[in-house]
Protein backbone atom coordinates (compact mmCIF):
# COMPACT_ATOMS: atom_id res chain seq x y z
CA UNK A 1 0.00 0.00 0.00
CA UNK A 2 1.44 3.66 -0.96
CA UNK A 3 0.57 6.15 1.36
CA UNK A 4 0.91 10.08 0.64
CA UNK A 5 2.70 11.15 4.20
CA UNK A 6 2.40 15.12 5.06
CA UNK A 7 5.87 16.83 5.19
CA UNK A 8 6.93 20.18 4.67
CA UNK A 9 5.69 21.93 1.54
CA UNK A 10 9.00 22.88 -0.32
CA UNK A 11 10.24 23.10 -3.83
CA UNK A 12 12.45 20.68 -5.89
CA UNK A 13 16.09 21.20 -6.59
CA UNK A 14 15.72 22.39 -10.67
CA UNK A 15 16.68 19.29 -12.83
CA UNK A 16 20.26 21.51 -13.74
CA UNK A 17 21.47 21.24 -10.17
CA UNK A 18 24.87 19.80 -9.60
CA UNK A 19 24.53 16.57 -7.16
CA UNK A 20 27.44 15.26 -5.05
CA UNK A 21 29.55 12.09 -6.56
CA UNK A 22 27.62 9.62 -4.31
CA UNK A 23 23.93 10.76 -5.86
CA UNK A 24 24.76 11.35 -9.22
CA UNK A 25 26.31 8.30 -9.34
CA UNK A 26 22.70 6.38 -7.62
CA UNK A 27 20.84 8.51 -10.22
CA UNK A 28 23.02 7.89 -13.05
CA UNK A 29 21.87 3.98 -12.55
CA UNK A 30 18.42 5.43 -12.18
CA UNK A 31 18.10 4.78 -8.70
CA UNK A 32 17.89 6.97 -5.44
CA UNK A 33 20.40 7.21 -3.42
CA UNK A 34 19.15 5.16 -0.26
CA UNK A 35 19.81 5.81 3.38
CA UNK A 36 18.68 2.96 6.38
CA UNK A 37 18.05 3.92 9.53
CA UNK A 38 18.66 1.25 11.01
CA UNK A 39 19.40 -0.90 14.88
CA UNK A 40 18.51 -4.01 15.99
CA UNK A 41 18.40 -2.32 19.51
CA UNK A 42 14.61 -1.50 20.04
CA UNK A 43 14.41 2.11 22.03
CA UNK A 44 16.74 4.06 20.02
CA UNK A 45 14.60 6.55 18.31
CA UNK A 46 14.96 4.92 14.85
CA UNK A 47 11.42 5.65 13.42
CA UNK A 48 11.30 9.57 14.81
CA UNK A 49 14.69 9.81 13.13
CA UNK A 50 13.86 8.53 9.88
CA UNK A 51 10.75 10.99 9.88
CA UNK A 52 12.58 13.85 10.61
CA UNK A 53 15.78 13.13 8.03
CA UNK A 54 12.90 12.05 5.24
CA UNK A 55 11.56 15.55 5.95
CA UNK A 56 14.21 17.62 5.71
CA UNK A 57 15.24 15.47 2.36
CA UNK A 58 12.17 17.28 0.66
CA UNK A 59 13.79 20.25 0.55
CA UNK A 60 16.80 18.38 -2.06
CA UNK A 61 14.65 16.24 -4.00
CA UNK A 62 11.69 13.57 -4.20
CA UNK A 63 11.69 11.00 -1.38
CA UNK A 64 10.39 7.47 -0.94
CA UNK A 65 10.01 6.50 3.03
CA UNK A 66 9.96 3.01 3.43
CA UNK A 67 8.47 1.39 6.60
CA UNK A 68 10.39 -1.98 7.12
CA UNK A 69 9.27 -1.88 10.43
CA UNK A 70 6.27 -4.36 11.26
CA UNK A 71 4.91 -2.09 13.68
CA UNK A 72 3.93 0.19 10.84
CA UNK A 73 4.42 3.09 13.59
CA UNK A 74 5.09 5.13 10.47
CA UNK A 75 1.71 4.65 9.01
CA UNK A 76 0.73 5.35 12.40
CA UNK A 77 1.71 8.48 12.02
CA UNK A 78 0.97 9.43 8.28
CA UNK A 79 -2.46 8.48 9.65
CA UNK A 80 -2.87 10.84 12.86
CA UNK A 81 -1.68 13.71 11.42
CA UNK A 82 -3.55 16.05 9.63
CA UNK A 83 -3.46 15.93 5.63
CA UNK A 84 -2.03 18.25 3.17
CA UNK A 85 -3.44 17.94 -0.11
CA UNK A 86 -0.83 20.53 -1.93
CA UNK A 87 2.30 19.45 -0.18
CA UNK A 88 5.38 18.41 -1.61
CA UNK A 89 5.53 15.11 0.24
CA UNK A 90 7.75 11.82 0.58
CA UNK A 91 5.85 8.76 -0.41
CA UNK A 92 5.21 6.21 2.00
CA UNK A 93 5.63 2.09 0.92
CA UNK A 94 4.29 0.82 3.91
CA UNK A 95 3.56 -3.19 2.55
CA UNK A 96 4.99 -5.38 5.01
CA UNK A 97 4.49 -8.36 2.94
CA UNK A 98 8.13 -7.87 1.34
CA UNK A 99 9.75 -4.73 2.32
CA UNK A 100 13.13 -5.12 0.30
CA UNK A 101 10.60 -5.52 -3.20
CA UNK A 102 9.21 -2.01 -1.41
CA UNK A 103 12.46 -0.18 -1.95
CA UNK A 104 13.45 -1.66 -5.48
CA UNK A 105 9.77 -0.13 -6.52
CA UNK A 106 10.74 3.33 -4.37
CA UNK A 107 13.92 3.43 -6.32
CA UNK A 108 13.09 4.65 -9.47
CA UNK A 109 10.99 7.53 -8.69
CA UNK A 110 12.65 9.15 -6.14
CA UNK A 111 15.66 11.16 -5.94
CA UNK A 112 16.26 10.05 -2.08
CA UNK A 113 14.60 6.84 0.01
CA UNK A 114 14.65 6.59 3.52
CA UNK A 115 14.43 3.25 5.01
CA UNK A 116 13.05 2.29 8.49
CA UNK A 117 14.24 -1.08 9.22
CA UNK A 118 13.00 -3.80 11.00
CA UNK A 119 14.04 -4.90 14.89
CA UNK A 120 16.24 -7.79 15.21
CA UNK A 121 13.42 -10.32 14.83
CA UNK A 122 13.94 -9.58 10.87
CA UNK A 123 17.25 -9.89 10.79
CA UNK A 124 17.78 -11.35 7.08
CA UNK A 125 15.69 -8.60 6.12
CA UNK A 126 17.47 -6.11 7.17
CA UNK A 127 21.01 -7.13 5.87
CA UNK A 128 18.70 -7.70 2.21
CA UNK A 129 17.66 -3.89 2.36
CA UNK A 130 21.75 -3.03 3.36
CA UNK A 131 22.61 -4.45 0.39
CA UNK A 132 20.45 -2.27 -1.46
CA UNK A 133 21.13 0.88 0.59
CA UNK A 134 24.62 3.68 0.03
CA UNK A 135 24.41 4.40 3.64
CA UNK A 136 23.25 3.52 7.03
CA UNK A 137 22.19 5.94 9.86
CA UNK A 138 22.78 3.56 13.16
CA UNK A 139 21.36 5.86 15.96
CA UNK A 140 22.17 5.24 19.14
CA UNK A 141 21.36 6.43 22.85
CA UNK A 142 24.61 8.16 24.53
CA UNK A 143 25.65 4.93 27.04
CA UNK A 144 28.18 2.67 26.67
CA UNK A 145 25.79 -0.06 27.32
CA UNK A 146 23.48 0.95 24.30
CA UNK A 147 26.78 1.25 22.06
CA UNK A 148 27.79 -2.32 22.97
CA UNK A 149 24.28 -3.14 21.66
CA UNK A 150 24.89 -2.16 18.54
CA UNK A 151 27.32 -4.21 17.51
CA UNK A 152 25.19 -7.03 16.14
CA UNK A 153 23.97 -4.20 13.68
CA UNK A 154 27.34 -3.04 12.77
CA UNK A 155 28.37 -7.04 12.26
CA UNK A 156 24.98 -6.89 10.17
CA UNK A 157 26.66 -4.25 7.98
CA UNK A 158 29.76 -6.08 7.53
CA UNK A 159 28.23 -9.11 6.22
CA UNK A 160 26.08 -6.25 3.65
CA UNK A 161 29.38 -5.27 2.59
CA UNK A 162 30.14 -8.68 1.33
CA UNK A 163 27.59 -8.06 -1.37
CA UNK A 164 27.23 -4.27 -1.39
CA UNK A 165 31.49 -2.98 -0.74
CA UNK A 166 30.68 0.42 -1.10
CA UNK A 167 28.17 0.56 1.63
CA UNK A 168 28.36 3.37 4.31
CA UNK A 169 27.84 4.18 7.68
CA UNK A 170 27.98 6.07 10.97
CA UNK A 171 26.87 6.47 14.31
CA UNK A 172 24.49 9.06 15.70
CA UNK A 173 24.00 9.85 19.45
CA UNK A 174 20.55 10.31 20.05
CA UNK A 175 19.28 12.17 23.07
CA UNK A 176 21.97 13.58 23.83
CA UNK A 177 21.85 15.92 26.58
CA UNK A 178 23.40 19.22 25.89
CA UNK A 179 25.39 19.82 29.35
CA UNK A 180 26.35 16.27 29.98
CA UNK A 181 29.80 15.42 28.85
CA UNK A 182 30.75 12.38 26.86
CA UNK A 183 32.35 9.63 29.56
CA UNK A 184 35.63 8.11 28.68
CA UNK A 185 33.80 5.13 28.59
CA UNK A 186 31.89 6.14 25.82
CA UNK A 187 34.90 7.26 23.91
CA UNK A 188 36.38 4.07 24.62
CA UNK A 189 33.80 2.31 23.28
CA UNK A 190 33.37 4.17 20.17
CA UNK A 191 36.41 3.48 19.09
CA UNK A 192 36.47 -0.18 20.03
CA UNK A 193 33.40 -0.05 17.51
CA UNK A 194 35.22 1.20 14.74
CA UNK A 195 32.25 3.29 12.86
CA UNK A 196 32.63 6.83 12.28
CA UNK A 197 30.14 8.83 14.43
CA UNK A 198 28.66 11.67 13.43
CA UNK A 199 29.50 15.21 15.03
CA UNK A 200 25.92 16.08 14.84
CA UNK A 201 23.73 14.60 17.70
CA UNK A 202 19.91 14.80 18.16
CA UNK A 203 19.51 16.43 21.14
CA UNK A 204 16.61 15.13 23.66
CA UNK A 205 14.06 17.68 22.87
CA UNK A 206 10.21 18.03 23.73
CA UNK A 207 9.25 18.99 20.26
CA UNK A 208 10.39 15.08 18.89
CA UNK A 209 7.55 14.08 20.60
CA UNK A 210 5.29 16.83 20.08
CA UNK A 211 5.73 16.46 16.41
CA UNK A 212 4.96 12.64 17.07
CA UNK A 213 1.59 13.56 18.65
CA UNK A 214 0.88 15.95 15.81
CA UNK A 215 1.68 13.62 13.40
CA UNK A 216 4.13 16.24 11.42
CA UNK A 217 7.76 16.67 11.17
CA UNK A 218 9.54 19.13 13.41
CA UNK A 219 9.77 21.30 9.96
CA UNK A 220 6.38 21.83 10.30
CA UNK A 221 6.40 23.59 13.36
CA UNK A 222 7.72 26.76 12.63
CA UNK A 223 9.85 28.67 15.52
CA UNK A 224 9.33 25.58 17.52
CA UNK A 225 10.89 23.21 15.65
CA UNK A 226 13.34 25.17 14.28
CA UNK A 227 16.48 23.86 16.38
CA UNK A 228 15.20 20.88 15.83
CA UNK A 229 15.30 21.25 12.00
CA UNK A 230 18.45 22.80 12.17
CA UNK A 231 20.28 19.79 13.61
CA UNK A 232 18.43 17.41 10.59
CA UNK A 233 20.05 19.67 8.33
CA UNK A 234 23.53 19.53 9.89
CA UNK A 235 22.58 15.67 10.17
CA UNK A 236 22.07 15.56 6.43
CA UNK A 237 25.07 17.68 5.27
CA UNK A 238 27.67 14.85 6.77
CA UNK A 239 25.70 12.01 5.59
CA UNK A 240 25.40 13.75 2.33
CA UNK A 241 28.12 15.99 1.80
CA UNK A 242 27.58 18.74 -0.74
Amino acid sequence: MTVHCKILNLNLPPKSMTWPPSIANAMANNKAFTLAVANLKGGCGKTTISTNISAGLTQRGRVGLVDADPQGALKHWVDWGSKEADAQVPVLYSDHTDPVQNLKLAQPNHDFVVVDCPPSLDMAITCQLMIECDFVLIPVLPSPLDLWASTQTIDMIERARKTNPKLKAALVLNQTEPRSAMSRAMQTTIERLGVPVLTTSVRRRAVYRNAVVEGVSVFQLGARGRSAADEINQILNEVIPS
